[in-house]
């Protein structure tokens, strides 16, 4: 593996687990400096230390990223250890089955802080840090229902188009700023999240299975972090706008 994020200084928000786990320990291996925003502390803190373990470098942020104090506290703390920030990694996100008549406004807040609320500010509050160095990059994670719709999730699958066109419009409101802004949108992921579905639930498995003509839609965390690594690197220089669809061919249909 080569190390093609040296010394870069990236911020991966819900770092802990699944996608998040995966995208911190890559960025790492690819040498950079990884701090992880995280609401459990315990979570993030094992991640961190086997990241150094490996002879990385990297550190746990206590921080609910629903909350702008809690988001200017981290990127604070982020400044003082590492001097900047290169590269902001958008991955916090949540899903809570949502069918109209069911949505409770707790659930709708939780989802639109979490997955819209959350990402925008963080981009507004590193924006300050690139500026003055004179470059970043932001990668949002969106998903392919952010694209087509899901039934029963139409607060997550709202928040994710969110996404997709939040990317597109800092894009444009950045590009002569050499600030880069771009989405992935992943597929059908295990992670932690879905394990019990998944385990579970028949159906569920039957949607991914069907659109794929059988068993093989399914993708593992590590697979997306490539596409990550690629645009937070400079070979994503003239990149931006862009929302990557990392799915197993899902969205082609």
């Amino acid at each position: 593996m080569g190390m093609r994020l040296r010394d870069r200084v990236a911020v991966i928000t819900g770092g802990s687990q699944g996608i998040g786990e995966a995208f911190a320990r890559r960025f790492a291996a690819e040498g950079a400096k990884v701090a992880i925003l995280n609401r459990d502390q315990k979570k993030a803190a094992v991640v961190v230390d086997a990241i150094r373990a490996s002879g990385g470098e990297a550190l746990a942020i206590q921080a609910d990223v629903a909350r702008v104090g809690d988001i200017d506290a981290a990127v604070a703390q982020v400044v003082a250890t590492y001097g900047t920030v290169h590269i902001l990694l958008n991955n916090a996100g949540v899903y809570l089955m949502s069918r109209l008549g069911q949505t409770t406004e707790e659930a709708f807040d939780t989802m639109v802080d979490v997955n819209f609320k959350g990402v925008f500010f963080l981009c507004q509050r590193v924006l300050p840090v690139f500026e003055r160095q004179g470059s970043g990059k932001i990668i949002n994670i969106g998903s392919i229902f952010g694209n087509d719709g899901y039934p029963d999730s139409a607060v997550y699958c709202g928040t994710k188009g969110a996404i997709a066109l939040l990317t597109k419009s800092l894009a444009l409101e950045l590009r002569n700023r050499n600030i880069q802004v771009n989405a992935i949108a992943p597929g059908w992921i295990e992670t932690p999240m879905n394990e019990e579905a998944r385990r579970t639930d028949a159906d569920y498995l039957r949607t991914v299975d069907s659109r794929f003509g059988g068993p093989g839609g399914w993708m593992k965390p590590d697979e997306l972090t490539g596409s990550a690594v690629f645009l937070a690197s400079s070979d994503a220089d003239s990149v931006t706008g862009a929302v990557l669809f990392v799915d197993r061919g899902w969205s082609a249909y």
